[in-house]
């Protein structure tokens, strides 16, 4: 008698579990390592999680329209305005280059955030400029469609030339001279001389990037991409989240590891704890959340794949080294001959 149980498929995107420069491979991934063994493996160009959550949808990663597809995820009516992120991060400037830290190295506070913003507004109220945060790491501005600067990416500064990458623009609003502005405002704010007692780095500077509208964000298609088939997206970060809620997709929060409950036909879950770590330069607690994927996420799913109770396992291993794709094969005659002709390898041979 044929089964009533619905055909479920799990990908798992979870960036950044092969080291990037300057981090060791974790001793042992002993589930990774036995995956790559008795799946179909494809390897691509490094990519970066938030490329990969955009590529994963079929959108252009080039487009980098994302303010409003966090905004949804944040909450609050996007009233089909265009919109900015305008992020709290640190530059440290030395004479001829500036490095960018974001919010995984400053940890904003609330309160913190709300004291910037208010200060901002006050300074901005003529212009028009209104700065929230929903969240302490996002802030956010409404603009008009045609009043949007060229910017770059928050994920794409990592040791890029902030002075070459700052906002350009050639509408009403000068963003290069608003971003200049918001960091001589913050320069001896209150903030940031409480955090210098605490000897935490400052919040100098705000990046501004990401604009556009939600129409314009879903339409940033990718024609040599297949678009998706997800149903629910099970995620933490906002991107994800958002993504999923412009996809009209149910969306769900991530839970603490590996729930076949919560799965739906075609459920993408997104883990990005290996990526804060690494975003955080936290070279001793990296391997720690690399381990704990595997065991709370990765060993699970292939136990209940393995168990008939998913139909297809796909894991998603976007890095800045390499990117991997594997597809799992089932149990049975076809997987033990991939493995016993397959060329042995570790997941530190791809690092």
């Amino acid at each position: 008698m044929p089964s009533s149980r619905s055909a479920k498929h799990l990908t798992i995107l979870a960036a950044d579990l092969l080291p990037p420069a300057g981090f060791a491979m974790p001793t042992a991934t002993p589930v990774l390592d036995g995956l790559l063994a008795r799946s179909r493996v494809f390897t691509s160009e490094p990519c970066m999680l938030e490329a990969a959550i955009l590529r994963a949808f079929g959108l252009d990663v080039d487009a980098s329209i994302v303010a409003p597809l966090t905004k949804l995820a944040d909450g609050g009516t996007l009233a089909g305005q265009a919109w900015l992120r305008a992020d709290p991060v640190h530059l440290a400037i030395s004479r001829d280059n500036a490095q960018l830290f974001d919010s995984h190295v400053l940890n904003p506070l609330p309160d913190e955030m709300a004291a910037i913003a208010a200060t901002v507004n006050a300074h901005f109220e003529h212009d028009g400029i209104v700065l929230n945060f929903p969240d302490a790491a996002r802030g956010y501005i409404a603009t008009d469609t045609n009043n949007l600067p060229q910017s770059t990416p928050l994920w794409k500064m990592d040791g890029a030339n902030v002075f070459d990458n700052l906002p350009l623009s050639k509408t009403r609003t000068n963003w290069r001279a608003i971003s200049n502005e918001i960091q001589m405002l913050l320069h001896e704010h209150p903030v940031n001389l409480a955090r210098a007692q605490l000897g935490t780095p400052a919040i100098n500077a705000l990046w501004i990037w990401g604009g556009g509208t939600l129409t314009q964000a879903v339409a940033a298609i990718d024609t040599t991409i297949e678009p998706p088939a997800f149903t629910k997206v099970v995620a933490r970060l906002a991107l994800a989240r958002g993504l999923g809620l412009a996809h009209a997709l149910e969306v769900a929060t991530l839970p603490p590891a590996f729930d076949l409950d919560a799965l739906a036909a075609d459920t993408l879950v997104v883990l990005h704890t290996a990526t804060r770590e690494v975003r955080a330069q936290s070279r001793d607690t990296w391997p720690v959340e690399v381990a704990a994927i595997e065991r709370d996420w990765i060993a699970p799913a292939l136990a209940a794949f393995n168990a008939g109770q998913l139909d297809k396992l796909t894991i998603l291993l976007p890095g800045e080294a390499t990117s991997l794709s594997l597809e799992v094969y089932h149990e049975g005659l076809l997987a033990k001959l991939v493995t016993m002709l397959k060329t042995k390898k570790r997941l530190a041979d791809f690092a």
